[in-house]
């Protein structure tokens, strides 16, 4: 769970997680209560390497499970807008499929009403066909923050990701393809989010930029 000042929607996350799945929270130098709440639910918290940004949480999150002997690694986001009640739906799909990543999609999912913008799931859609139909594959949500890799995954992508920001999701999902690792979509729930939204309508904007940076680096 890669978080910063996420104070309240931790809270919210912790308290959903089934209790046969481990719990790493990779923090970002929060400055409000997020880790002191994490803590509380004696879960393991570690601060986030590389730099600032999500990416980076992610990217530690991945080099401490490479360190661990899990076979499964899932990534959720802190802010309580994912239902880690569904983590065992995402799990079961990688096995079901025989796939090495797993995303959930929010766009074909429930939503609580206006956990996501009109135009914000129209701007998933438009990344998510045109990054997807570059590997001729249809795919909803390639921005979603709810993810399940296998250890055979975590192992291929974790050297090759340079990301440091929100665009951590389109790289992964592009290099998974690229690579050849399966990958397989499934819906999931999707509510309001707790707390402040770090993901601005300039991050959503810039975006559209790298969506077309991962497309022409997949051919080089």
């Amino acid at each position: 769970v890669p978080t910063l000042n996420e104070e309240r929607g931790i809270r919210r996350v912790l308290k959903d997680v089934p209790k046969d799945i481990d719990v790493l929270v990779v923090d970002g130098k929060s400055t409000d209560g997020t880790v002191e709440v994490a803590r509380q639910y004696r879960v393991r918290v570690i601060r986030q390497k590389f730099g600032r940004g999500k990416g980076c949480g992610a990217r530690t999150g991945m080099e401490f499970f490479l360190s661990s002997k899990y076979d499964v690694l899932c990534m959720i986001d802190g802010d309580g807008s994912n239902d880690p009640e569904e983590l065992p739906k995402m799990i079961e799909a990688m096995k079901d499929e025989k796939a090495e990543v797993v995303l959930g999609s929010r766009v074909r999912g429930k939503r609580e009403k206006g956990a996501m913008t009109l135009f914000t799931i129209f701007s998933n859609v438009i990344v998510s066909l045109f990054l997807g139909l570059r590997f001729l594959r249809i795919f909803t949500d390639v921005q979603t923050g709810y993810w399940a890799f296998s250890r055979k995954a975590v192992e291929t992508l974790y050297p090759r990701l340079k990301a440091k920001g929100f665009e951590i999701e389109m790289e992964i999902f592009v290099l998974t393809l690229d690579v050849g690792l399966k990958c397989v979509e499934v819906p999931v729930g999707f509510k309001k989010r707790l707390g402040k939204t770090k993901f601005r309508l300039f991050l959503r904007f810039r975006n559209f930029g790298y969506m077309i940076y991962y497309w022409l680096r997949s051919f080089f």
